[in-house]
């Protein structure tokens, strides 16, 4: 919350009322208590507020078209959690966030940005590349935002701040190699979120390892292909670890 206040105060006014409003609904939708107080109705909502206000600015319409997102998105999740916990299979992660996220921007017609300049690779051009490719896992554009991000992750597990510091100098690295935007954080935050995501199981350092590699690879084939990548890059390449590894994770939180 903090890092969005200081970055950008109105995708915190969309994050909060996804959230609100899942949980609202989840809890008239009659969904376990312990699953609202975990959040788990609430990441995907926030998510989408934080796009929808992204793409179409704050604003009364923007904001109900929130409140209609966070809403649909709370009985897909309530049926992933079932089926993962009742028939077994993958965990859902941010999979509410980018279908319905991939349908909104199917609907609405974002403003069009032109293709942003190259700046010359520097120190401090780099660091700040580095840092948004945390940021952008909120549509973070400012580093120092990004920064206090990565400080409550660190507050919380320092070694969960390493893996998302590597996943975006991997990112960093591939799109200088493929020649594609850098500065903007872009090519990072799908390889960070993979990272985190697979640190949490039993396996060391390949399991993550190769969540960053296949995250990169799949955000580079979704910018071949013209497709608005947003987290299906993480979801797939994250996936695919678990799939390579039974889903044991080496801590409950």
């Amino acid at each position: 919350m903090l890092a969005l206040a200081s970055g950008a105060p109105a995708l915190l006014v969309g994050a909060l009322s996804g959230v609100l409003v899942a949980h609202l609904g989840a809890t008239w939708l009659g969904y376990p208590p312990a699953d609202r107080d975990d959040g788990l109705y609430g990441y995907n909502a926030a998510l989408l507020g934080v796009l929808l206000v992204t793409q179409l600015g704050l604003s009364g319409a923007s904001l109900v078209l929130v409140g209609v997102a966070a809403l649909a998105s709370c009985p897909l999740q309530a049926w992933l959690l079932a089926r993962l916990r009742y028939n077994g299979g993958l965990p859902a992660f941010t999979l509410p966030f980018v279908l319905i996220g991939l349908l909104a921007l199917l609907c609405i017609a974002p403003v069009s940005v032109s293709s942003p300049d190259v700046p010359a690779p520097d120190a401090t051009t780099l660091r700040d590349a580095w840092l948004l490719g945390i940021g952008q896992v909120v549509f973070l554009h400012q580093p120092l935002a990004a920064a206090c991000l990565l400080a409550a992750v660190a507050l919380a597990s320092l070694r969960d701040a390493l893996w998302l510091l590597a996943g975006s100098a991997m990112g960093l690295l591939a799109a200088g190699l493929f020649g594609a935007p850098w500065a903007d954080g872009q090519a990072g935050f799908n390889p960070a979120l993979a990272a985190l995501a697979l640190v949490q199981w039993r396996g060391g350092w390949r399991l993550p390892l190769l969540g960053m590699v296949a995250a990169v690879a799949i955000w580079r084939v979704c910018i071949e292909l013209g497709l608005p990548a947003l987290t299906l890059p993480f979801l797939l390449a994250t996936w695919l670890g678990l799939a390579l590894r039974a889903p044991h994770p080496s801590r409950v939180d």
